[in-house]
């Protein structure tokens, strides 16, 4: 099935259940049906094949939404690019996928001016809430009430979606999805949430990114996706309380922030059940402090642009305060393996490794996606040995939980022994002054590289130097301990709140001779 066969079969079931809700705007999964069928027929009206890449410049919106479902049905693969990121990336994004067809919001008119002047294949453009001067309104375009498009046949392992990489190493590269990668996404979240029948979803992540697995695979079960077009931490808390919310995704620099609002615990959770977290590891004393002031729902998922998450999940009743070292140690986990997936440790040599041994984590399943496009010596790479390589070094107990030590290029080489970055900035993050902690190798004469915390406290907040490095020397040893740690008002994140550990590496190896 693809993704919006799935939807039919909640607009069948659930017509008159609402389907998208923003502000005042409440559209049923009937109506946004109709709306899908006239977009695909006016895709099919204008000559765009089944082929042509549809580029999407939107936030969060409603309207961006029912045009996407359109695109799905009319079989196209879609770009949707993280308006929040730097719009040089996209438009590079937008050119490497020929895009045919650009979707745009009037707030970024300026950005589809950019793209339209850079990308010559795109021979079409709409904008989803008004006419502009390079594009004509969704209302205009639209096919005409009553419209249908023509059924079309669709391929497993033709492209569904592109996905562009951060570009933090360089030029981004654009992931290839397939309609078999979309249908394992959709099974691996419903499965990993037990969702299987219509749920609440507040969305607040940008739909270009990993949020849009949750709105695609809770669309399947009927769900209604009430929709935040930017990150307002007080109208979070108030929204979980006030739409009555059962599932939220967030990054964890989100929800460090909501735990850190003075308002935080005047608010009703009790009706949520599953507050996701994933992008970026979240230190246990944290993971414990949400759990504290919004129930036992926490649930840590991995995914990656690669393959469409959750590549593995650890659900709420696996977040075991006081069952011992073992289930503390699991609290830092990823949890296990997804229904569809198959993931180990292997070392450099391609040999899968044991229980306790540390190595890159590498999937098998029909969830990894097909390759970079148009770069034949990347996909080699990312799919050596026959198993997709995530870059994460991580580690597997005998029941087969994760916990990520660091991502491969980011490990700390200090005197010849290897520390994980992820490790201290666990404990750096379990002080309560702090809100974000990166750990970085910097250069030294004697050592090669000094271990070196950078640190974002919380608002009104206050720890020493000393006192962090007392801290982690108490935890880790000498070896792992910063040998100096930095105070930053505020630590440099891309578009979905990820911290970028790579450009504050690069300001402390400016003018080096090398670069480890």
């Amino acid at each position: 099935m693809r993704v919006i066969e799935f939807f039919d079969r909640a607009a069948a079931l659930y017509p008159d259940g609402v389907f998208l809700h923003q502000g005042d705007i409440r559209r049923t999964y009937a109506q946004s049906a109709v709306m899908t069928q006239r977009v695909a027929a006016a895709l099919q009206r204008d000559g765009i094949p089944v082929d042509a890449t549809i580029g999407f410049y939107t936030p969060n919106d409603w309207r961006g939404i029912e045009i996407l479902y359109g695109v799905f049905r009319a079989g196209n693969p879609v770009l949707l690019v993280n308006a929040r990121n730097p719009v040089a990336e996209n438009v590079t994004l937008l050119a490497k996928v020929r895009t045919r067809v650009l979707v745009f919001h009037s707030v970024y008119a300026a950005e589809a001016r950019a793209v339209m002047s850079a990308c010559p294949t795109i021979g079409l453009s709409v904008c989803v809430d008004e006419e502009t001067e390079q594009a004509a309104s969704l209302a205009d375009w639209i096919a005409p009430a009553g419209a249908t498009p023509i059924p079309v046949t669709i391929k497993p392992e033709a492209p569904w979606a592109y996905y562009g990489t951060s570009g933090t190493t360089g030029e981004p590269k654009c992931v290839i999805q397939t309609q078999m990668t979309a249908l394992a996404m959709t099974w691996d979240m419903l499965f990993a949430m037990r969702v299987q029948e219509p749920v609440r979803h507040l969305v607040v992540a940008p739909v270009s990114h990993f949020a849009g697995s949750f709105v695609h695979a809770l669309s399947a079960a009927g769900a209604t996706h009430i929709i935040h077009d930017k990150v307002d931490v007080l109208e979070i808390l108030r929204s979980i309380e006030r739409e009555r919310i059962e599932v939220l995704f967030l990054p964890p620099t989100v929800i460090y922030m909501m735990l850190a609002h003075p308002q935080v615990r005047d608010f009703d959770y009790s009706v949520l059940k599953v507050l996701a977290y994933a992008g970026a590891p979240m230190a246990r004393p944290k993971v414990k402090e949400a759990i504290g002031v919004f129930g036992p729902v926490m649930m840590n998922m991995f995914g990656q642009s690669e393959a469409n998450g959750p590549i593995t999940f650890l659900r709420p009743e696996e977040h075991r305060l006081e069952a011992g070292p073992e289930w503390e140690w699991r609290l830092q986990s990823i949890g296990r393996a997804s229904i569809t997936r198959q993931v180990e440790i292997m070392d450099d040599e391609g040999r899968l490794l044991g229980p306790g041994e540390a190595g890159e984590m590498v999937i098998r399943g029909i969830g990894n996606c097909a390759g970079y496009l148009d770069n034949v010596a990347a996909t080699e790479e990312l799919m050596r040995f026959g198993w997709l390589h995530t870059g994460d070094i991580g580690m597997k107990d005998a029941e087969g939980y994760i916990v990520l030590l660091d991502r491969k290029k980011d490990m700390i080489v200090t005197g010849g022994l290897n520390v994980f970055s992820a490790e201290v900035e666990a404990v750096l993050m379990s002080h309560p002054a702090v809100l974000a902690a990166v750990v970085i190798g910097v250069p030294d004469t004697k050592w090669g590289e000094a271990v070196k915390g950078v640190v974002e406290l919380k608002p009104g907040a206050a720890v020493t130097t000393e006192e962090l490095i007392a801290l982690c020397r108490r935890e880790l040893g000498g070896v792992k301990t910063p040998k100096t740690v930095e105070f930053r008002a505020e630590l440099p994140r891309n578009a979905t709140g990820k911290i970028l550990k790579r450009e504050l590496r690069r300001e402390y190896w400016v003018g080096q001779e090398r670069n480890i």
